[in-house]
């Protein structure tokens, strides 16, 4: 057995390329390194409310031997990003146990993921996918309403007027920011894996159904249905919608809580 403070600096030192990495790629912008920071501060707090008097944990050297290996392993086949993810991990993971005396909640690793300068590639990845599957839904949405609404690619085309998704319009932020959202607060309730899994897929189902529910709102707007309305008027529906889907994550959360063991319960 190995004393977890002990186990946090080995495996500092031993993913430390990753970390470099890490801080190279947010110098150059610091918001980036905001969402590591909001997870840190957060785990914290999850990890404060232990009983008091605890026994210090203790690491398996077998366990911090497989986790090392991971890391050295995905050297040879996994991007630099992932590997930051797998060193804000395994770091995070040990300090936890160094720290309050018991391992972190499940969430800690997706929250590793997405503590990491990640938007650019979801975009790139996803962005696409998102924009067409959004625009097939918004109209399915709009053709319920009556509207003769037809799909080319990411635009909707009725009577005429042409509304494009661009990528903007994907739902790309609003879907991590919903799952930023989600794991954070299963990380303060204590969700479980299994739970933290279900709380994740009502995310993304959620965030995407609050981005058709958004462009079929800007649907309306952009093709004259309402009368002219300011310009802010396109941030304050994403707005509306993401706050729409939130709320009812929240009570997707609660509601899950209330199934396992009370709040804040060791």
């Amino acid at each position: 057995m190995m004393h977890p403070m002990i186990a946090s600096a080995l495996v500092a030192v031993a993913t430390w390329e990753a970390w470099r990495w890490y801080f190279g790629r947010v110098a150059a912008t610091l918001d980036d390194a905001l969402a590591l920071i909001v997870v840190v501060l957060v785990v914290a707090m999850a990890g404060a409310h232990r009983p008091r008097g605890a026994p210090v944990a203790r690491l398996p050297l077998a366990a911090l031997a497989i986790l090392l290996a991971s890391y050295a392993t995905s050297r040879l086949v996994a991007p630099p990003i992932a590997r930051a993810g797998l060193a804000v991990a395994l770091t995070l993971f040990c300090l936890h146990v160094a720290v309050f005396r018991r391992r972190p909640p499940p969430a800690l690793w997706g929250l590793s993921a997405l503590a990491l300068p990640i938007l650019p590639s979801l975009q790139f990845v996803l962005g696409y996918p998102l924009r067409v599957a959004g625009a097939a839904l918004t109209v399915g949405r709009l053709n319920a309403h009556g509207l003769a609404v037809e799909r080319q690619g990411t635009f909707l085309v009725w009577q005429g007027a042409t509304v494009q998704l661009d990528a903007p319009c994907s739902g790309v932020s609003m879907l991590w920011v919903g799952l930023l959202f989600t794991l954070l607060a299963c990380t303060l309730l204590e969700l479980g894996a299994v739970k933290t899994i279900l709380a994740a897929v009502a995310s993304v189902v959620l965030a995407i159904a609050g981005n058709v529910l958004r462009t079929a709102s800007l649907f309306y707007v952009e093709t004259g249905f309402t009368a002219q309305v300011p310009g802010w008027w396109h941030e304050a529906i994403g707005l509306a919608a993401f706050a729409l889907s939130a709320a009812v994550m929240g009570w997707v959360l609660v509601r899950l809580q209330a199934c396992g063991r009370p709040l804040w319960a060791s």
